[in-house]
């Protein structure tokens, strides 16, 4: 079976993933001293883009965006996704890598779950299209299995092929896979030494996985982990150079034991790419998510603070800050400005999650000094309190009066439970009530209005309960409705379903 037939029979799902979206990317470009793009305003091209719906929701949350993907197989949801909503900035087609095609220049390229699963050819028309795309202070992403840690991975589904058989087609695979987990897990748990921990370990994330996900990360055609080592050497034999991980672990002080950065300072001797080689080690790494640019960008692997006057920031959900309004932390982190008034973590911990500009930070806080206040950000990011971002909230905390969804997310949710959030975080809301008031909030309706349109799906089928019983006198259904109408307005907007 050709990989195009794999992909048809069985298709991928192209849910969200937030580590590519161009605000994320541009937070990476920003600290290491890029001028990229506004998201708001890019161009984004995406090879293997499977259904096409990661790039529909960036199209439809960044209207002035221009957004291209492609894939093996032809991206049917997504060209009708965009179609039905009107998205005018979103093109997807079906293209093989190896047509070499010419794109055109963009900001920001992706490559999400592509690099490992191809043959040689394959990887190097990869690099090959990035190095042809890419703007001058662009970023491409690019994901895959790498080593050490996949090799774990590489036992289990050599362990799966054996007992598949040879001639096990792609579904096969997953159902032999599904019954080896069964056989082994019992015995992997109960066995004390590292051979079981390591087994139970992964045997606890394979179940988990879908199928689709399960057949085609793992269990697919092709499966090769490799190191960031050779990834870099590879960019850099096509005019490229390594940037940062998606997920910067090396930035985070709370990331590694006391001493282990001197020594891996030590180790690779100025070379970002050696340190985070022998971090992989350390860490036992099984996946990476790798930024490039163009070898002549005008990176600078020395973060300066001040570099955060551009971001945005918001408190960590584990940041910890045991504060009440008007109270005051038990912990300091005023970043030795003198001040007797909360610090900027606490004030952020507060108001979360809402993210604040520097300049809305610095005027909150009173702060004199803009270089004191990104010292102590920057510090509270490393320490794993705030989290960075390079465009405002499209989202809300807290439900307007006339509560707003997004396109995509009122799309998604007339079809099932995989959303899309504001965040470009897939969200899985099981709730028939819960999607169906994200249908409901279209910006037209006040709360009344929303206790009204429930009700009139009730009356046409909505099934509603109490304590497991079915709820069906008018009175008890207004009233479960217009009880219950804030928690699951607050629950959407805790989530990032509802619009700025």
């Amino acid at each position: 079976m050709s990989d195009a037939d794999a992909y048809t029979r069985l298709p991928y799902p192209g849910l969200a993933f937030p580590q590519t979206h161009p605000d994320r990317l541009a937070l990476l470009a920003i600290l290491h001293g890029l001028e990229p793009a506004p998201p708001e305003r890019a161009r984004v091209l995406e090879a293997g883009c499977a259904d096409g719906l990661n790039l529909v929701a960036m199209a439809a949350h960044s209207p002035g965006a221009e957004v291209v993907g492609f894939d093996l197989v032809e991206p049917a949801l997504g060209i009708q996704a965009a179609a039905e909503l009107g998205l005018t900035n979103v093109r997807l087609e079906q293209a093989d890598l190896l047509d070499m095609r010419e794109w055109g220049e963009f900001d920001y390229v992706i490559a999400h779950g592509v690099y490992a699963w191809v043959p040689d050819a394959a990887r190097d028309a990869l690099m090959a299209l990035v190095a042809g795309c890419l703007a001058p202070q662009g970023v491409a992403f690019v994901s895959y299995n790498a080593l050490p840690g996949a090799r774990l991975r590489t036992m289990l589904r050599e362990m799966v092929l054996l007992h598949a058989g040879e001639q096990a087609g792609l579904s096969e695979r997953v159902d032999s896979g599904r019954e080896l987990y069964e056989f082994l897990a019992p015995w992997a748990q109960d066995r004390p030494d590292a051979y079981g921990a390591v087994l139970a370990s992964e045997l606890e994330r394979l179940r988990r996985l879908p199928k689709p996900l399960l057949a085609h990360d793992d269990l697919g055609a092709r499966y090769d982990p490799v190191w960031l080592r050779d990834v870099a050497r590879h960019a850099e034999r096509h005019g490229l150079r390594y940037l940062a991980d998606a997920e910067p672990a090396e930035l985070r002080s709370d990331r590694q034991p006391p001493g282990v950065d001197e020594q891996l300072d030590a180790l690779a001797g100025g070379d970002r790419v050696v340190w985070e080689q022998y971090a992989d080690l350390l860490a036992g790494r099984a996946f990476r998510q790798t930024l490039l640019c163009r070898a002549d960008a005008p990176l600078d692997d020395v973060i300066a603070p001040a570099r955060l006057a551009r971001l945005w920031f918001r408190a960590s959900a584990a940041a910890g800050i045991e504060t009440e309004p008007g109270g005051e932390s038990e912990r300091d982190d005023s970043g030795g400005n003198g001040s007797s008034g909360p610090s900027a973590v606490e004030r952020l911990a507060l108001a979360h999650p809402r993210a604040f500009g520097f300049d809305e930070l610095h005027e909150t806080l009173g702060e004199p000094d803009p270089a004191a206040l990104a010292a102590q950000l920057w510090e509270a990011f490393r320490a794993g309190d705030v989290e960075l971002a390079a465009a405002p909230d499209r989202h809300v905390a807290v439900a307007g009066e006339r509560p707003e969804s997004s396109l995509v997310a009122r799309w998604q949710a007339a079809r099932g439970p995989e959303l899309t959030s504001l965040r470009h975080e897939p969200v899985r809301l099981e709730d028939p009530l819960g999607r169906l008031l994200i249908r409901l909030c279209d910006g037209t309706r006040d709360r009344p209005a929303l206790v009204d349109a429930v009700i009139a799906q009730v009356g046409e089928g909505l099934r509603l309960t109490l304590e497991g019983n079915p709820v069906t006198d008018g009175e008890m259904v207004r009233g479960q409705i217009a009880g219950g109408l804030e928690a699951n307005l607050e629950i959407l907007a805790g989530l990032g379903m509802l619009r700025a």
